[in-house]
């Protein structure tokens, strides 16, 4: 994965290294009669170093609101930008913008949280597969029955301690049962009674977006200490629909879910 350097940009870079050593050892050279410079990222999974889940909080809702892009690029951002301030490279070279397209369920189709999207997406720049696997399955089964938003992100937006102010009363709360945007906003505005299309819920979705990246990095900073367990517990609905659903049955669904959400029991 490389991305391309103007000369003012690697110039930049190259001053901050001890000598032309370090230059190489970051893996950079000259190329071309262009005067660009191509840069070699490290090898993946990406180093991490423990960061602030509250401070990453903030930085979602204030990613969610920055420019109307939304929840993926939000939460995605929230955890970028401390690993640019604890780690530097390579994080310096990946912009939270490629995120952006994750908002509302995936521009707008109300598919997976585009919270979830981008906080995922950071958790696998760190951790290799299986371990990635573990801490979002881990999220997402948090995101299903967490209260939402915080009571945490409530209390910040009431003492004006988030770095944008749009709505400072507290918001009612819901368990979405579902990482799905459509699910989880829908049932939202049934219990609060707001609309889809309210400040009210934007500023949910806004503190939403903060509470699920610091979950995250909550996460990320067990795994980084050796300390992660997982304690989501998945519904009994789900075991006892895969009984006949599942590979030992008829094997014809594939998902982790809570099924009585959406489809009715049969017996």
């Amino acid at each position: 994965m490389r991305r391309r350097l103007t000369r003012k940009e690697f110039l930049t870079l190259t001053t901050k290294c001890a000598g032309c050593v370090a230059v190489g050892a970051a893996g950079m050279s000259l190329i071309g009669r262009e005067g660009i410079a191509q840069v070699d990222l490290p090898p993946w999974p990406w180093p991490y170093r423990k960061i602030d889940p509250e401070y990453v909080r903030k930085l979602g809702h204030e990613g969610y609101w920055e420019k109307g892009y939304g929840c993926a690029y939000g939460a995605f951002r929230a955890i970028i930008l401390p690993l640019r301030e604890a780690v530097g490279y390579p994080y310096t070279m990946i912009p939270p913008e490629l995120m952006i397209w994750g908002h509302g369920g995936v521009v707008g189709w109300g598919g997976t949280c585009g919270a979830l999207l981008g906080a995922c997406a950071a958790i696998q720049l760190v951790c290799d597969k299986p371990t990635a696997d573990r801490l979002i399955h881990e999220l997402q089964g948090w995101y299903t029955q967490a209260l939402l938003p915080t009571d945490i992100s409530n209390e910040y937006a009431q003492k004006g301690e988030f770095f944008v102010q749009k709505y400072t009363r507290p918001l009612p709360q819901n368990a979405a049962g579902s990482p799905l945007c459509h699910v989880s906003v829908t049932l939202w505005c049934e219990r609060s009674g707001f609309t889809a299309s309210s400040l009210e819920r934007k500023e949910r979705c806004g503190r939403l977006t903060g509470d699920v990246a610091a979950r995250a990095v909550e996460l990320l900073n067990q795994w980084a200490d050796g300390q992660f367990q997982s304690i989501y517990v998945p519904p009994e609905s789900i075991e006892t629909c895969f009984t006949c659903h599942g590979d030992k049955g008829l094997d014809n669904v594939k998902a982790k879910m809570n099924c009585t959400q959406c489809h009715t029991p049969h017996p």
